[in-house]
């Protein structure tokens, strides 16, 4: 905790055995427990099967929550909807994203920069309607897309054996479309993992597991912002009350993204200070008059501030602070060994003054 906020770190973006993942949710919750996971959020295809059984709720100290990965019919346009009783059927974006917004649901555009072509039998699985409205967030950062678009015949064993080693940056074009999707209306950014653990045979006979879930738990994770924390010294928060705390920060853009094989990220802060006033990443503050901006990294690294995409100030250290009055998207990332490690929603200050 950092002044008066509670910080969690989850994994979204999940596949269990209910899909295409290898493993059941309880097993799964099991290991992210032991990875020092708060929450899990859990997305198998097209199916919410796994909260009619009743597998949504509290394992240990570990929340879990239970939403779905939608496709239109070319498989195309992926979309994890959460905060639904059933599926909201739909065969284009633009019929779920509506209808997931329409229900009182939280929907996320999954990996929407997938370019890969290694393989005919993995395909990529772009976002290509950016006409619909309505999605709540993007993720700004996939680990299994990163991953497999970087494999090639020369290194695909180099990258199995060493899979965290090949995480290393978001796509730029999805940061710089991040950038001006907030200049309009708050678009949260949220990292997935989009973990399988599937395992592939080489030459026919050879079983590799791609990424378990304990290495993968290790790779991308979403730190949430909470008045309260969802699980404490004091015990956890009833489940209705840690999932609306949870949904109400990442609504919020009260989050943020860390590559946690670079280290943990817990401790991070990017937040404004104007007229006595504090805001946290996701607020959106009234332009007229000056407001400081103040970055707060728990180990050094190279502190970058950006201004509507464009780099404006950069620091090596843990602390870096501005003070501005120009209006635009603010954002941080922090990086560390020339690869990314930390990237913060942003702060936007409107060209709207005080009334």
């Amino acid at each position: 905790m950092v002044g008066d906020m509670h910080e969690s770190v989850g994994a979204v973006h999940l596949h269990s055995n209910v899909s295409d993942g290898s493993l059941p949710i309880p097993e799964i919750a099991g290991i992210a427990g032991s990875k020092s996971l708060d929450f899990l959020m859990f997305t198998d295809h097209n199916t919410l099967e796994p909260k009619r059984s009743g597998l949504e709720g509290w394992y240990g100290r570990v929340l879990v929550l239970i939403g779905y990965e939608i496709n239109d019919r070319d498989d195309k346009n992926h979309y994890l909807a959460f905060r639904l009783d059933r599926e909201v059927g739909g065969s284009t974006a633009a019929d779920y994203v509506s209808r997931v917004r329409e229900r009182g649901g939280f929907g996320i555009i999954a990996h929407p920069a997938e370019k890969r072509n290694f393989s005919e039998a993995y395909p990529p699985y772009p976002w290509t309607d950016w006409d619909v409205e309505g999605f709540d967030g993007i993720e700004i950062w996939n680990q299994l897309s990163e991953w497999m678009e970087g494999v090639t015949r020369a290194n695909i064993f180099w990258r199995i054996w060493h899979p965290l080693r090949s995480i290393r940056f978001p796509e730029w074009d999805i940061l710089r479309r991040w950038d001006r999707l907030n200049a309009d209306r708050r678009v949260i950014g949220i990292g997935g993992i989009d973990v399988h653990a599937f395992s592939l045979r080489f030459f026919g006979f050879i079983p590799v597991e791609i990424y378990p879930y304990k290495v993968q738990f290790k790779s991308i994770r979403t730190h949430i912002l909470t008045e309260r924390p969802i699980c404490g010294d004091d015990g956890c928060l009833p489940f209705a009350e840690a999932e609306k705390a949870v949904f109400a920060a990442l609504e919020q853009g009260c989050c943020f993204v860390s590559n946690y094989s670079l280290g943990d990220a817990r401790g991070f802060r990017f937040r404004a200070l104007k007229g006595g006033d504090l805001y946290e990443m996701g607020s959106r503050i009234p332009g007229g008059g000056s407001v400081r901006l103040e970055t707060m990294v728990p180990a050094k690294g190279k502190i970058r501030l950006l201004q509507d995409g464009r780099l404006i100030q950069k620091v090596s250290g843990d602390r870096l602070g501005m003070t501005t009055s120009e209006p635009g998207v603010y954002r941080v990332e922090v990086f560390k060994k020339g690869r990314g490690w930390i990237y913060s929603n942003p702060i936007v200050i409107t060209g709207k003054k005080d009334h």
